[in-house]
């Protein structure tokens, strides 16, 4: 299940392609509208980020499987908003999960994108592999939280750098 039509992100699986091929026939007001929209889609993603880390934050650290998802549920919506700010990329498919790079100009991208992939394994261990323990994770978590929390603050500064409200 994806979004539901009819919905900008599903014109184009690269919104700054469409737009830039829309140009020629749609005038200013009507590009910036579609701009509009695009910037509407990184601030939901981002505060849907949001939103899994505040859940995560609040859990009870016995549920470690639950806390270690919703981090990295967080850290990969926040990935999200950013690559649909950047490039103009959004896709729904199990293939998205293994994109982690970020724009070089994200404060600690080189980091994060190591780091977004460790979480997806731990997420992977949490939720799919009954006999692991919490020992096994790559990350603590303590080291998942402070990845994801610093993580969503560069790219909160990132955004709003570039001129998207959040």
């Amino acid at each position: 299940m994806g979004l539901k039509s009819p919905h900008l992100l599903l014109a184009s699986s690269n919104s700054h392609q469409m737009l830039a091929n829309l140009r020629h026939i749609l005038d200013a007001t009507a590009c910036d509208a579609i701009q509009d929209e695009i910037n509407i889609n990184v601030k939901l993603l981002f505060e849907l980020g949001e939103s899994h880390h505040a859940f995560a934050k609040q859990s009870s650290r016995q549920y470690w499987r639950q806390r270690i998802s919703r981090l990295y549920y967080g850290a990969y919506n926040i990935r999200r908003a950013v690559n649909l700010h950047e490039s103009g990329s959004f896709r729904t498919d199990v293939d998205d999960h293994k994109k982690t790079e970020l724009p070089s100009s994200l404060g600690n991208a080189s980091t994060y994108t190591v780091r977004l992939r460790d979480l997806r394994e731990d997420r992977n261990l949490s939720d799919y592999d009954h006999t692991a323990k919490e020992s096994d994770l790559v990350l603590t978590q303590d080291e998942a939280d402070l990845i994801v929390t610093n993580f969503l603050d560069d790219a909160r500064v990132y955004l709003v750098s570039r001129g998207v409200s959040l």
